[in-house]
């Protein structure tokens, strides 16, 4: 699908990035890539890296700033931020994208699970799905789950030889960002996602046994599982800088890992993208240096 106009909000982010990524690296040369994001040091350097883009600066606090981000785009994608106020920021760019009238798709970057809103985090982002839902917009969930990537936050312990992950003996599928990128270019540059909710994990259940036992595999370094009490991780997410609110919402999201209450694996990611989701063991060879 060509002379598309594709708004990116939270194009700044590892998410956002990776999306820009697979776009760019598709050469829809008629399609403009709309990157939107807080600051001009962010603007410039994502049109420093991505020099066919576009860059708009925007304040999802402030709904006045989004009316030029949106003229004549054609579909959307957001990623909400790592705020308190995830739902407010998602009204607000829905309701800008129903103003601008030229929004053909708004696709909706959510979590795995959104739709019980058993936690804080599903609660968040399913209030964003709803309001979308009923925007008559034409909408798109791609609901995520654990990020592969995240694991750079447990490398200092995996380096002292240690995986100190607080989810058990719980499993889930964890997911490569890249992955989620291309399969969110993917969906924004074809047809048939119009009002589809798409569930998506990693390839392969893992324990947290599991996961120390690629560490070890792949550093040839003995680590070691250890699932430490809700009280050590809050502390240890507080002392690296977490806000309390998002340190409790994961404290709920690896309580819903320890009783496996994620532990699928679906299709949708695969079928998304056309060929086999990145494997864990892949990532982290992929990434041996910040592990060792």
């Amino acid at each position: 699908m060509n002379n598309q106009t594709i708004l990116i909000i939270g194009a700044a982010g590892n998410n956002g990035i990776a999306t820009i990524e697979s776009l760019v690296n598709k050469q829809q040369s008629k399609d403009i890539i709309r990157a939107a994001v807080r600051s001009a040091d962010k603007a410039v350097q994502l049109k420093q890296k991505y020099p066919s883009i576009e860059t708009v600066i925007i304040d999802l606090d402030k709904p006045e700033t989004l009316t030029a981000a949106y003229q004549d785009v054609t579909k959307v994608f957001m990623i909400p931020g790592n705020v308190k106020n995830r739902e407010q920021h998602a009204k607000n760019a829905i309701d800008a994208a129903v103003q601008a009238g030229s929004v053909k798709q708004f696709l909706f970057y959510s979590v795995v699970g959104a739709e019980y809103e058993a936690i804080l985090f599903a609660r968040q982002f399913r209030a964003g799905e709803k309001y979308l839902e009923q925007s008559g917009l034409n909408w798109t969930h791609l609901r995520t789950i654990f990020f592969q990537d995240n694991f750079f936050g447990w490398a200092d312990g995996i380096k002292q030889g240690g995986l100190y992950f607080g989810v058990r003996e719980g499993s889930f599928a964890p997911l490569s960002v890249a992955d989620i990128g291309e399969m969110a270019a993917n969906v924004l540059t074809t047809s048939g996602h119009d009002n589809k909710a798409y569930n998506v994990t990693g390839p392969t259940l893992l324990t947290g046994e599991d996961m120390a036992k690629i560490f070890t595999h792949v550093t040839g370094k003995a680590v070691a599982y250890v699932s430490p009490a809700e009280e050590q991780t809050l502390d240890s997410l507080l002392s690296t800088g977490w806000p309390e609110w998002q340190a409790k919402g994961m404290l709920e999201l690896f309580e819903v890992f320890a009783t496996n209450q994620a532990a699928i694996v679906s299709p949708d990611g695969e079928a998304l993208l056309g060929r086999p989701l990145t494997q864990l063991k892949d990532y982290i060879a992929s990434n041996k240096a910040a592990f060792v």
